[in-house]
């Protein structure tokens, strides 16, 4: 289930990245859906929120950005050939590494920001409620698939 959470993610930053037409659309109702849910159960007071969305709206921008280079590298090593030299193939997993590094770098990073900002309990807060969008993201597509997969006999 987190695969397709994440598969789901995903697409929405292929959208962001697209930035045309329809998908544009999509990848702006989803931001602001994402936004809304969060907004309503993280309980943020106006000082945490004036200060807390700058930060997560930056990391979301990053982690994208990170994300991108993951599966860039990800599609690297799927299509490697077994036939590359083995320092070529040293240096390809030796990217891939570090790019999971630099990723996981960067969740480190923000949680210690927004311990600056929130109560920890917020902090743990947070993360159950992005899950909790995760679930209600796959919730809703796997919905609209069945919707739209009873529509047509």
């Amino acid at each position: 289930m987190l695969t397709i959470a994440v598969l789901l993610f995903a697409q929405s930053t292929v959208f962001a990245q697209r930035g045309q037409g329809h998908d544009k659309e999509r990848w702006e109702k989803y931001k602001a859906e994402k936004v809304a849910f969060l907004t309503t159960n993280l309980d943020l007071t106006p000082e945490e929120a004036q200060k807390f969305w700058p930060v997560y709206n930056q990391m979301e921008k990053e982690k994208s950005e990170m994300q991108m280079r993951r599966r860039e590298m990800e599609h690297k090593v799927r299509d490697a050939e077994e036939t590359l030299s083995d320092n070529e193939i040293i240096k390809l997993t030796r990217e891939f590494a570090s790019t999971q590094e630099k990723e996981g770098a960067l969740n480190t990073k923000y949680n210690e920001e927004f311990l600056k900002i929130l109560s920890p309990q917020k902090v743990l807060k947070l993360y159950k409620v992005e899950g909790e969008f995760r679930m209600y993201l796959f919730k809703k597509y796997r919905d609209q698939n069945r919707k739209e997969g009873s529509k047509h006999p």
